[in-house]
C-alpha cells in the first residue's frame, strides 16, 4: 500500500538543521545566503517544465530537495571532513566528496521509489533533479561565503551560479534515469541504483579533479558533451511519453467518460495548457487534478 505522500518531518528538521550550521558559518557574510538561492530561480523552473506532463507530487518534490538540502549535506559533510584531516583536502575533494555526496543523493532518489513515486526513466530524472538542487542550494552557502571573504565572489558566482548550477543534478541524475528504466521494466531497482552511482562518482570526481590541478580542467569538455546527450535523451524520453498518452488515450475515453475535447488536448501539453488558461480560475484545479490522473492512468497501461 501506498504510503500518504507528505513532507517528511524528519528532513524538515535535518535541513533546518544544515542551513542553521552554514548560517552561523556564513554569519559575517549574510549575502552568501541570499546569493545561494539565487540559482534556483532559474533552475527549479526547468524541473517543473521537464514534468509538467505528468507532475509529481507538491509534497515529494519538497521531499527530494529537503533530503539533498539536509541528510545529504550532513552526512556528507561529516565524510569529507573526517577525510581531508586523515588524508589531506585533495583525497577528500577527489575521492570522498564524490563517492559520499552521490551516495546520499541517489538514497534520496531510492526513497522516492520506494514510495511508489517513480515511474518511469523521466520520473527518475525528476527526483535527482530535486536533489541535486537542494544540495547545491546549501553547498553554494559554504563557497560564497569563502569567496566574498577571498574577494573573489564575482568569479565563484559565475562558475557555480550561472555557468554550472545544474552540475549536481547532472551527475545524479544517470541514477534517476537507471532506477526509473529498471522500475519501468519490472527489474531490481537496488541493482540499477548501484550502476548509475558508480557514472555518478565518476563524473563527479573527473569535474573535481580540475579544482586539484588545472590540468584537468580539460575534462570539462567531456561534461559538457555528456551533458549535451544527457539533454537529448531527456526530450527523447518526454516526447516518448507524450505519444504514449496520446496512443493509449482512446482505452481510457469509457472509464474516464473523456469527451472528444479532452481526447485531442490531453496528448499535447501545448494545447493542453491553451485550454487550461480559457478556463475560469475556480475551474483549473478541477481540470489539472482530471489531467494527471487520466495521464497517470495511460502511462500506467
Amino acid at each position: 500500500m501506498t504510503s500518504p505522500v507528505r513532507v517528511r518531518k524528519a528532513l524538515v528538521i535535518a535541513a533546518a538543521a544544515a542551513v542553521a550550521l552554514l548560517v552561523l558559518y556564513a554569519r559575517d557574510t549574510p549575502s552568501a545566503i541570499a546569493l545561494a538561492l539565487v540559482p534556483l530561480t532559474y533552475t527549479i523552473p526547468l524541473f517543473v517544465w521537464l514534468d509538467r506532463l505528468e507532475p509529481e507530487p507538491r509534497a515529494m518534490r519538497w521531499n527530494a530537495f529537503l533530503w539533498g538540502a539536509g541528510i545529504s549535506v550532513l552526512v556528507a559533510s561529516v565524510i569529507n571532513d573526517l577525510t581531508a584531516a586523515a588524508a589531506g583536502l585533495a583525497v577528500a575533494t577527489v575521492v570522498s566528496a564524490p563517492l559520499g555526496e552521490e551516495v546520499m543523493k541517489v538514497l534520496g532518489i531510492s526513497s522516492a521509489a520506494k514510495r511508489q513515486q517513480i515511474d518511469g526513466p523521466l520520473d527518475g530524472a525528476v527526483y535527482a533533479g530535486y536533489v541535486g538542487l537542494g544540495f547545491a542550494a546549501v553547498e553554494n552557502i559554504v563557497y560564497f561565503a569563502d569567496a566574498i571573504n577571498e574577494d573573489a565572489l564575482g568569479e565563484t558566482f559565475v562558475l557555480r551560479g550561472l555557468l554550472s548550477p545544474l552540475a549536481h543534478p547532472y551527475m545524479s541524475m544517470w541514477a534517476g534515469l537507471a532506477i526509473g528504466k529498471a522500475i519501468q521494466r519490472g527489474r531490481s531497482r537496488r541493482t540499477a541504483a548501484v550502476r548509475g552511482l558508480v557514472i555518478g562518482v565518476i563524473l563527479h570526481s573527473t569535474w573535481n579533479l580540475g579544482a586539484v590541478a588545472e590540468v584537468f580542467s580539460v575534462l570539462l569538455i567531456g561534461h559538457l558533451a555528456l551533458f549535451v546527450v544527457l539533454i537529448r535523451r531527456l526530450r527523447k524520453l518526454r516526447r516518448a511519453e507524450v505519444a504514449l498518452v496520446r496512443e493509449r488515450l482512446p482505452q481510457l475515453a469509457f472509464a474516464y467518460n473523456l469527451s472528444p475535447v479532452e481526447l485531442e488536448v490531453y496528448g499535447d501539453i501545448r494545447a493542453t495548457a491553451k485550454l487550461r488558461r480559457g478556463l475560469p480560475a475556480e475551474q483549473r484545479k478541477s481540470f489539472d487534478e482530471r489531467r494527471v490522473a487520466v495521464t497517470k492512468a495511460a502511462l500506467r497501461l
